[in-house]
């Protein structure tokens, strides 16, 4: 999402820059006594005054702009993963100074759990705030696979120095049959 913020973010800079120029040709246009050249000021200002705020088209227009509006809000306000997590060992009384990756963990998890025989297609998840991390596992395998899943996902964590108390869930899918 963060490509489509500055997308956006680009975009009303472009918007406000060009009208911002343009009252700014037609400023001086005017304080020169000159006849407006961009944009023909008697064409649009006259009919947007003659229209009444109760017209259908005006109304149409706030209601698509509120939601519009509201929509980018809510999409906004909603929680992102973070990029990056940071990391500590509980028996550690220093500072938080290191941080990982969320997507290098998760994708750490999951080429360790498709190198267990039996199990393919890991799907993971991480979530969560510096010390408080929530992994969601989700291979496709048999259920006597667990233990060996738990072990796997406990070594990677341990190797990147996850904080102590991980949440791991694991979400065993059953295997694809072969015909």
């Amino acid at each position: 999402m963060r490509v489509v913020n500055r997308l956006a973010a680009l975009l009303l800079g472009l918007v406000l820059l060009a009208g911002g120029l343009l009252a700014l040709v037609e400023g001086v246009l005017a304080a020169a006594g000159r006849r407006p050249w961009p944009v023909d000021f008697a064409r649009w200002y006259g009919p947007l005054t003659r229209t009444p705020l109760s017209s259908s088209v005006v109304l149409g227009v706030s209601i698509g702009i509120g939601v519009l509006g509201i929509l980018v809000l809510l999409l906004e306000l909603r929680p992102w993963a973070p990029v990056r997590l940071g990391i500590r060992r509980a028996d550690d009384p220093r500072p938080l100074t290191w941080w990982v990756l969320r997507r290098s963990v998760e994708r750490q998890v999951s080429a360790a759990c498709d190198g267990v025989p039996g199990l393919s297609e890991t799907h993971t998840r991480l979530r969560g705030r510096d010390q408080r991390w929530r992994l969601v596992v989700r291979p496709r395998g048999r259920n006597d696979a667990r233990p060996d899943v738990d072990r796997t996902v406990a070594a990677v964590l341990d190797r990147v120095a996850a904080p102590g108390a991980v949440r791991v869930r694991v979400a065993l899918r059953r295997p694809k049959r072969v015909a």
